[in-house]
């Protein structure tokens, strides 16, 4: 045959092969790729490829459960263009078993049907197990009947530039040992929360978008860790990242914005630590019933209530700055442990630190500034910066221009102020010996906050001054001492509390018109009243809880609301002499218990005195009435 016609011949072959070979057949010596187009198998292909090949999907629509056991790549054509669809309720849409390491891409994995069966199997966009090693990069996993990803054993997951949203479970769920690493990924929408770690699982994410899931952005559990660098978690249904168990999470450089519960809460031996992380919007910022918090560096603002708080666990911040909320930027009650440094609180409406734990606040060199009250309760007075050297031994003020906080900063301890008659904005923290006189002067604070805090350390005498508008008028915290000499205190919510071992003694003046009652006594509180005036006080005119002490001389409790003029309870011990307790709108003396008054746990303490009157008191003089025979004599 000549030369010619032998290549014209080769050619005619070729071009026949090309027209009726296999498409789905890789080239001879050319790159493992096989194309899929609609109307063919993808899972055919997927058994016949070798290892390492390339299955390529044009534009199209496939109806599919597919299962891969081998390492290969799954290529669409783009998100937008390449669609797969289950054929059948139960099993995941894509199923990655072995040691298979399958790189799935441009591909958008929709509506797998059948719902969450058990841990070993759910209705996934993508599932993987074992030890499958599984890369998703450009695709979208939308509305499945469990989860978008669910990895389980030792799985290991990457998602790069994905968006895993409207599942009916959670956009990526790990148990077991499973591990994912996400880079600019979005998860968003989903029914029961953005991401699930339980076991030992471990997430780390940069630049992640976790937004408007109808649960937790994060919820790890058991012994699961997560790690975030960059990224927002933004408008979840409750927290941003909700920490239980022996858990644990690093946030660095995240913002954690307008969730309607705390940004991040920690429970049980969970541990948090965050580097220069944002929180802005939450209700709390930071929320912790047990484990570890550690913040450097970061920022809590725009609270709803609190900045961080605490009822348990070990709470350390250093170098933060928390700005602006309706509660405190720290308050810590229960049995939390508590110390803040070189931070700065400014701009929330109760207190910058509140101490309610039985352990004090503990920390030094932090800026407390146009906050309610700047401490109130069981902290550490070292906390806060004065706001000016103490060097004076006496000031009078003619008039509110000057900062109140700072001029009492500027006395030494056991100096005088006096204040010129008028009004003088309130909000004063006292941490020292010290006296204000002010005959006719009236110092008005703000809703929710103490007019005046004593602290440890605090031993404050007050003379002739009015207390007006506050959250309490005088709030006397842990072995801190107050002492007033015909003061007037009105319109606060509270008149008076003493908590934890505080001491307070009146000697004349008028508690009035407080919807929250006019004294109340918890802990180990003490005080000692002589002729005061308690009326026309809500709830009741005194409280005595815990195993605190109060002793009344001459004084009347009249029209004070439906808890009485006195109401007991728990192992408080109380005397009373020559006291008249007339016109409230309940009883006389009252226990709190279902019998007397509401549902409180009762009294078992010890009450006893002498020449007191009942009088005109609505319900009776007291219940049960031996109280009143046991003071009467």
């Amino acid at each position: 045959m000549r030369p010619a016609r032998k290549a014209l011949l080769l050619g005619l072959l070729g071009c026949l092969g090309l027209l009726f070979g296999s498409c789905g057949s890789p080239r001879p010596g050319g790159p493992a790729v096989r194309e899929v187009r609609p109307g063919q198998s993808i899972q055919a292909a997927i058994d016949q490829a070798r290892p390492g090949e390339t299955i390529v999907l044009t534009r199209g629509t496939w109806s599919e459960n597919l299962r891969i056991e081998k390492n290969l790549t799954l290529r669409g054509a783009g998100p937008e263009a390449t669609l797969l669809r289950p054929a059948q309720p139960g099993p995941p849409l894509v199923w990655i078993r072995g040691d298979a390491e399958v790189t799935l891409e441009g591909l958008t994995l929709q509506e797998a049907r059948g719902g969450y069966l058990h841990p070993q199997l759910s209705s996934a966009g993508a599932f993987a197990q074992d030890r499958a090693r599984v890369t998703l990069q450009r695709v979208r996993l939308q509305n499945h009947a469990a989860s978008g990803v669910f990895a389980r054993d030792q799985a290991h997951v990457v998602l790069r530039d994905a968006v895993i949203s409207g599942n009916a479970r959670y956009g990526l769920e790990l148990v077991g040992r499973a591990q994912a690493v996400l880079e600019r990924v979005r998860v968003e929408g989903n029914k029961l929360g953005g991401v699930w770690l339980a076991e030992e699982a471990a997430l780390e994410g940069e630049d992640l978008r976790l937004q408007g899931n109808l649960g937790p952005g994060v919820w790890a559990r058991d012994a699961a860790a997560l790690r975030l660098f960059t990224g927002e978690l933004r408008e979840n249904a409750t927290n941003a990242v909700r920490l239980q168990d022996r858990s644990t999470a690093v946030l660095t450089a995240v913002q954690i914005l307008q969730h309607p519960e705390s940004g991040v809460h920690v429970a049980d031996q969970a541990e948090l630590r965050g580097y220069g992380a944002l929180w802005e919007g939450n209700w709390h910022g930071v929320e912790v019933a047990g484990g570890l918090v550690q913040l450097e560096r970061c920022g809590i603002r725009a609270s709803r209530w609190d900045g961080v708080r605490a009822q348990g666990g070990r709470v350390e911040v250093r170098g933060s700055w928390l700005e602006g909320g309706r509660g405190a930027g720290l308050n810590a009650f229960g049995a939390a442990q508590v110390a803040l440094w070189d931070s700065t609180i400014r701009g929330f409406s109760v207190a910058g630190v509140s101490g309610f734990s039985t352990h004090p606040v503990q920390g030094q060199g932090n800026v407390l500034a146009a906050n309610g009250v700047d401490l109130v309760g069981r902290v550490d007075p070292q906390l806060r910066q004065p706001r000016a050297v103490a060097e004076r031994p006496w000031r009078r003020l003619e008039g509110p221009e000057e900062d109140l906080q700072g001029v009492v900063d500027g006395l030494r301890a056991g100096g005088v102020l006096e204040l010129a008659p008028g009004r003088y904005p309130g909000g004063l923290t006292v941490d020292k010996p010290l006296e204000i006189r002010g005959e006719g002067a009236v110092l008005v604070g703000q809703e929710g906050a103490p007019v005046i805090s004593v602290v440890a350390g605090g031993e404050l005498r007050l003379v002739g001054v009015g207390l007006q508008g506050g959250g309490e008028g005088l709030a006397v915290g842990a072995g801190a001492r107050a002492e007033l000499v015909a003061c007037e205190l009105r319109d606060n919510a509270a008149g008076i509390r003493v908590w934890q071992d505080g001491q307070l003694r009146v000697q004349g003046g008028r508690i009035a018109h407080h919807p929250q009652g006019g004294l109340w006594l918890w802990d180990q509180a003490q005080a000692e009243l002589e002729e005061a005036t308690l009326r026309e006080n809500g709830v009741c005119g005194i409280g005595v809880a815990g195993r605190s002490r109060l002793v009344l001389r001459r004084c009347v409790l009249a029209e004070n609301g439906w808890q009485g003029g006195l109401l007991l309870r728990d192992r408080a011990e109380v005397e009373l002499y020559e006291n008249l307790f007339a016109n409230n709108y309940g009883y006389g003396i009252a226990v709190q218990d279902r019998v007397c008054v509401g549902s409180g746990p009762g009294f078992w303490g010890s009450l006893q005195g002498a020449g007191n009157v009942f009088e005109g008191n609505y319900k009776g003089p007291a219940c049960p009435a031996a109280l009143a025979l046991r003071v009467s004599g």
